[in-house]
């Protein structure tokens, strides 16, 4: 089969490879993969920013259909189900974390794409227990965006504990920023204010209005910190949820929240440090909620709330391209131009 291989360490070393459909064992399933969305941590991954174990199929943001099931998980999976699923491959299901439900920072985690063969492929084969059934009337486009659209719920309701009449700031207007707009909108919190940048304005801040974003600040035309607290009587936001990964961004959203408030941080950077001002998280007393992939927990909100928010996620499906176009697909991630890019496995 076709597949997109990050085949040996250092930057890029990243192609289209056949590679062989390995056959599913008692607790897992054969995945015939529609479509796999491109995420940022896929430009890291081609980049060797971030952790990776070549060679390996890249890849994590998939649905499809089950076209094989293993023998000890027949009662509960059919040749014919329309799936999404988590890529906490390898979590041992016995620490702490993982009996407390929190399998994605399990220590044993082999990720999906970067440790673990991902689904940039046609066949994707893994444990039946990370596969959740696509609820009917979901088209193929928005259960594509299903696994950053978990990660935001994570993020902004169990990390962030997100409610109404809260004001909100986010920064970045990518997919993250985005999708964290939709539910800020969806729990009643306003104002809700997006910042990004000039590669922003003519798609991304529209966009970000149709989530449900109250107004968008164009950070190198305007003052964020005047509209800020313009809006907040002068103290500055309830919560911040840091989605950029711009260390700018960081360095100004911990100004921009009020005392007492909370930071959600979600954006990776590419180095893994970036200087921030520590004193002021102390006499501020702000709440700081680090962030990380999607726990099953998540994973049944979004797919509960998707059918109602189908609209809104069809609009961040920016392209969809075939396999040969990886490239492609990826320069327009990082030039900005897109919000997310869905290669589809069987064009």
């Amino acid at each position: 089969m076709r597949a997109l291989v990050k085949y040996a360490a250092g930057k890029g070393n990243v192609g289209v490879r056949d590679v062989p459909v390995r056959q599913p064992e008692a607790d897992e399933v054969l995945i015939r993969v529609k479509y796999c969305g491109i995420c940022g941590t896929d430009l890291h991954i081609e980049a060797d920013e971030f952790p990776n174990t070549p060679p390996v199929v890249m890849g994590h943001e998939y649905c499809g259909t089950i076209v094989a099931v293993g023998e000890g998980v027949r009662d509960r999976w059919s040749v014919g189900d329309r799936v999404v699923g988590e890529l906490h491959t390898g979590a041992c299901g016995v620490c702490s974390l993982c009996r407390a439900g929190k399998p994605h920072i399990c220590d044993h985690k082999l990720a999906l794409g970067s440790k673990y063969h991902g689904a940039f492929a046609e066949y994707l084969t893994l444990p039946a227990w990370l596969v959740h059934a696509l609820p009917d009337g979901i088209p193929w486009e928005v259960a594509g965006v299903t696994e950053p659209f978990a990660i935001s719920a994570h993020c902004v309701i169990e990390r962030g504990n997100l409610t109404s009449g809260q004001s909100v700031l986010i920064s970045g207007a990518a997919t993250m920023g985005l999708m964290a707009t939709i539910w800020a909108s969806r729990l009643g919190a306003g104002p809700i204010i997006v910042s990004g940048t000039a590669m922003d304005v003519e798609k991304r801040f529209p966009l970000a209005h149709a989530m449900g974003a109250s107004c968008t600040v164009n950070v190198q035309e305007e003052s964020l910190r005047d509209v800020v607290m313009d809006l907040t009587g002068g103290v500055g936001v309830d919560t911040w949820i840091e989605c950029s990964g711009s260390g700018a961004a960081i360095t100004q959203g911990i100004d921009l929240v009020k005392k007492t408030g909370r930071a959600v941080l979600i954006g990776l950077i590419g180095p893994e440090t970036t200087p921030i001002p520590w004193n002021t998280l102390l006499y501020k007393e702000i709440d700081l909620a680090g962030c990380f992939s999607s726990p099953p927990s998540s994973w049944e909100k979004a797919l509960a709330a998707e059918r109602e928010e189908a609209d809104k996620l069809r609009q961040l499906v920016s392209a969809i391209i075939p396999l040969e176009d990886w490239e492609e697909g990826f320069a327009m991630m990082r030039r900005g131009e897109v919000v997310k890019v869905l290669i589809d496995m069987e064009a």
